[in-house]
C-alpha cells in the first residue's frame, strides 16, 4: 500500500465517508481501460486505507500494472527515438510534402555509416518521429529488448513478437535518388504483444509514427480492430527473434537488408550502440534509481526523470557513436579505401534470399520445438 497527501481536497474517504486528504498512489493516474473510467481512490488516513485494502487490493494491482505498462512503453518510445536519431543511417538529401505525404529522397551512398539527422529539412516534431521510425519497427524489439524486459518484469507473463499488415496508409514515400523510383513495398509491421498477469493483452508499438500512429501502447483487441488490416493469420514469434536477426545482420555473408548492402559497418555500429545503451541503463539504475521505481513516481516527478534519462542516454550514445566512427575513419587511408584486404563479397540476390529462407525456417522450427505457438504465411515447407 502507498498513498500521497494533498492539503486541499474535496474528495470523501471510500471507507468512512469523511473528508479525504490522501489518495492511493499505487493506482493513481492509471490510464483508463476499455469501457472503464478510472477514478482515484481517496482515504482520510492510513487506518482507513489499511481497513479497505482487502477490497481494493486486486483492483489496485491491476491498475498499477496497467500504469507501469503505459509508462514503460512511453519511456521506451522516448529512448527509441533517441537511439534511432544517433544511429540514423538514411542519407536524406531532399524532402517533399505532397498531398499529406512526406517523400524522402535518398542520396547516393558511398561509405557512410551513420549520418546526422536532417533537422534542417524536417522541423516538425511529428514528422521527425515518423522519419525516425521509418522501416525501423524491427529495431524496437531488436534494440529495446533489455529495456522493456527490465521495466515490465514482474507485471507481465508473456512477450511475443507479432507482425501485421496495417490499415493506415503509409505517410512516407522513400524515393531512391539513383533509381528515381518510389518504394512501394507493402511492408509487414512488427510489434510486441504483452500479456499481463491479470490476463489482459496489449500491443507495444514504438515505431507506429511512420503510419501516423504515435501511441506506444494499446489494448490488443483494439489494436486489431483499429490498426491491423488482416487479423486472421498474424505472424507470431517468440520474443528475441528480432534481437537474433540484429546480430545476424553483422555478418556480411548473410546480410540481406538492402539498406545494409552498401556498408556492413552500419549494423555493426548499431550493435555497438546497443551494447553501450544497455551499459548506460545498468549504470543509471545503480547510480540514479531503478527504472521500475521511476515508473511508480508521481506524474510530474516521473516525467522529469524520464526527460533526464533520455537526455543522458543521448549524451552517452552520441559519445559512443563519435568514437566508433573515429575508429572506422582511422582504419582507412585519406582517399577512403580500406587498408585491409578486400571484404567478403556480397552474395547475389538469390543466395541471400535462400539464406534468409533457411534462417526463417530454422527460427520457426526452434520456436515450435520450444512449444511456442507460431503462425507462418510464407508458404515454406517444414
Amino acid at each position: 500500500m502507498d498513498y500521497s497527501t494533498q492539503a486541499h481536497s474535496t474528495h470523501s474517504c471510500v471507507q468512512c465517508g469523511e473528508a479525504a486528504t490522501s489518495v492511493c498512489a499505487a493506482c493513481r493516474d492509471s490510464p483508463e481501460g476499455e469501457n472503464e473510467q478510472v477514478n482515484s481512490t481517496w482515504y482520510c488516513g492510513v487506518q482507513c486505507q489499511t481497513d479497505a485494502w482487502s477490497d481494493h487490493k486486486l483492483h489496485c494491482k491491476a491498475l498499477a500494472a496497467r500504469k507501469t505498462l503505459y509508462r514503460a512503453a512511453d519511456t521506451a518510445q522516448a529512448l527509441f527515438y533517441v537511439f534511432r536519431e544517433i544511429a540514423f543511417d538514411k542519407l536524406v538529401t531532399k524532402v517533399e510534402r505532397v498531398e499529406g505525404q512526406i517523400r524522402l529522397f535518398e542520396g547516393l551512398y558511398q561509405d557512410e555509416v551513420l549520418v546526422p539527422f536532417p533537422n534542417s529539412l524536417i522541423t516538425d516534431a511529428n514528422e521527425k518521429k515518423a522519419v525516425l521510425s521509418y522501416l525501423s519497427c524491427s529495431d524496437t524489439c531488436g534494440y529495446m529488448d533489455v529495456l522493456l524486459k527490465t521495466m515490465l518484469g514482474g507485471i507481465s507473463s508473456k512477450f511475443t513478437e507479432i507482425s501485421f499488415k496495417l490499415k493506415a496508409q503509409h505517410p512516407l514515400k522513400l524515393r531512391m535518388i539513383d533509381m528515381l523510383k518510389e518504394d512501394t513495398n507493402d511492408y509487414q509491421h512488427d510489434v510486441l504483444k504483452v500479456r499481463l498477469k491479470d490476463g489482459s493483452s496489449y500491443v507495444i508499438d514504438l515505431a507506429g509514427a511512420q503510419y501516423g500512429h504515435n501511441v506506444p501502447v494499446m489494448q490488443y483487441d483494439k489494436y486489431l480492430k483499429t490498426m491491423a488490416r488482416d487479423t486472421s493469420s498474424p505472424i507470431e514469434w517468440p520474443f528475441g527473434l528480432q534481437r537474433a536477426q540484429a546480430v545476424r545482420r553483422c555478418a556480411p555473408q548473410i546480410a540481406i537488408d538492402p539498406r545494409y548492402t552498401h556498408n556492413i559497418d552500419i549494423p555493426k555500429a548499431n550493435e555497438q550502440l546497443y551494447q553501450t545503451f544497455n551499459r548506460f541503463l545498468d549504470s543509471w539504475q545503480k547510480t540514479k534509481m531503478p527504472l521500475k521505481t521511476m515508473l511508480k513516481l508521481q506524474l510530474t516527478e516521473y516525467l522529469n526523470n524520464q526527460q533526464h534519462l533520455a537526455e543522458s542516454a543521448r549524451t552517452v550514445l552520441q559519445g559512443a557513436a563519435d568514437k566508433h566512427l573515429a575508429r572506422i575513419k582511422a582504419q582507412k587511408p585519406p582517399h577512403g579505401l580500406p587498408k585491409a584486404p578486400s571484404p567478403v563479397p556480397m552474395p547475389d540476390l538469390k543466395t541471400r534470399e535462400r539464406k534468409f529462407e533457411e534462417d526463417y525456417a530454422e527460427s520457426l522450427r526452434s520456436a515450435l520445438a520450444k512449444g511456442h505457438r507460431v503462425f507462418d504465411i510464407s508458404g515454406m515447407d517444414f
